[in-house]
């Protein structure tokens, strides 16, 4: 949080809160989506008034609406909307030439939209949402803030899209929120120029979870297990670096175990998710890896229920085998009282006190994983004692009213620094649709 940032009580609000748009490309009930509602359910009314512009319609829009975020849906073309990291190489210029030329198209009508609904501030949620929003803001005058919730790193994306990324983030954006300082350290990945950044226009905002989601109760030790043969769990969106092909592994390993291993265990493995983003070839091979298993592995699909799901495990179990931005599935785990094995890299380092609140492994390790399992099954009390741990650190440290207070905080030091503007409030929206706002 920067350091001139005051805590501004309400004898010291403004009459009128302050308009923010938040965009994002995409609708998709998705890890980064999901934060931001959090965060948009957890502002203040009399300091900001969130109005959310989305890309196409979806199960995100659908969920800000039912809880009276003023949300409007402008088209932007499937070509540009749909463009994969992956195919962001060499040559992606040429390769993306039309996508390129409608996010410039569509940035100009949401410099439009932003200045018809009177905002201050245009808050951007994805990498996508980051290049036309920048735009947008210059066309438009308005001050632009990134939320960058992925590693800007050749392990996410490819080269030339890194280096493009760190060089624009430099004069693109007036702020930069990150959800972790792990995704703080990819974005400026030199110490002393990320300390400049962190003194005058960076800082992080951790993801948390909404008070709604903070109704289980402390564990209660028991002599057991919740179930007689106690179940774990994996969720996530199926893509490769979610790892969920190492809970399989390691999976087999405890289930199957070869002749210098220790005997077989009882237990269910249990895959809740599916792939969103066109990774059904490595959903595929997960069902082809949990076949020689039998019952014992499960897949449940998309959950829209995720607590009561987790609620009713044994154990929950993150596998990314590369860092994690931040981490949210975790956290809700914590939340719900089970024990967290997690992997050791990226945002999880600084969620999970390792043996305290959740126990790290090696990323990618298989045989780490089955080890950690195999110790916890056999030894309910110690997993009863981190599931405790994690339970009081998620309420302690990762809620989102303590995201929107950092978030707040931000708009109001941007603004004593003379950066945003508080625009008449034209063309006040109460539509669905952002297309009308133009007729």
């Amino acid at each position: 949080m920067p350091e001139s940032v005051r805590d501004l009580g309400p004898e010291n609000l403004d009459v009128q809160p302050r308009v923010v748009v938040y965009l994002d490309h995409t609708a998709k009930w998705s890890g980064g989506e999901i934060a931001l509602l959090r965060t948009l359910e957890a502002l203040d009314r009399r300091r900001v008034t969130p109005v959310v512009l989305v890309a196409e319609e979806g199960p995100f829009a659908d969920r800000l609406r039912e809880i009276e975020i003023e949300t409007h849906v402008l088209p932007l073309s499937g070509k540009a909307r749909d463009v994969r990291k992956d195919t962001l190489g060499g040559g992606a210029l040429l390769r993306h030439a039309g996508a390129g030329a409608a996010l410039f198209r569509y940035a100009f009508t949401v410099a439009q939209f932003a200045r018809k609904r009177g905002a201050s501030i245009l808050h951007c949620n994805s990498l996508k949402s980051d290049l036309y929003g920048a735009l947008a803001g210059r066309i438009a005058g308005i001050p632009v803030i990134w939320h960058i919730r992925d590693h800007i790193d050749p392990s996410y994306l490819p080269g030339p899209a890194v280096r493009v990324l760190r060089a624009l983030v430099r004069w693109a954006p007036r702020y930069v929120l990150t959800n972790s300082e792990s995704t703080l350290e990819k974005l400026f990945p030199d110490p002393v120029d990320r300390e400049r950044q962190r003194k005058t226009r960076a800082s992080v905002a951790y993801d948390g979870l909404a008070d709604r989601e903070f109704t289980t109760p402390a564990p209660i030790l028991q002599k057991g297990w919740k179930h007689e043969v106690p179940r774990i769990a994996v969720v996530g969106r199926f893509v490769a670096w979610k790892g969920q092909h190492i809970f399989l592994e390691a999976a087999s390993k405890l289930l199957q175990p070869g002749d210098n291993e220790t005997g077989s265990i009882q237990a269910e493995f249990v895959l809740i998710g599916k792939a969103l983003f066109g990774e059904e070839e490595y959903e595929a091979e997960l069902k082809r890896l949990a076949e020689p298993l039998g019952e014992q592995v499960t897949f449940l699909g998309f959950r829209s229920d995720i607590p009561e799901l987790l609620r009713s495990m044994d154990i929950f179990v993150h596998t990314s085998i590369t860092p994690e931005p931040f981490g949210q599935v975790v956290i809700e785990a914590m939340a719900e009282g089970i024990p967290v094995i997690a992997t050791d890299g990226g945002g999880v380092q600084e969620i999970v006190e390792d043996g305290i609140s959740g126990w790290l492994t090696p990323m990618g390790d298989a045989d780490a994983l089955a080890t950690a399992l195999r110790t916890l099954l056999e030894d309910p009390v110690r997993a009863h004692n981190l599931a405790c741990a994690g339970h009081t650190r998620v309420r302690a440290a990762f809620t989102a009213a303590r995201t929107a207070r950092t978030v707040e905080s931000v708009y109001d030091d941007l603004e004593t620094r003379g950066s945003v503007r508080r625009p008449g409030t034209l063309g006040v929206a109460t539509t669905d649709s952002a297309s009308r706002q133009f007729e």
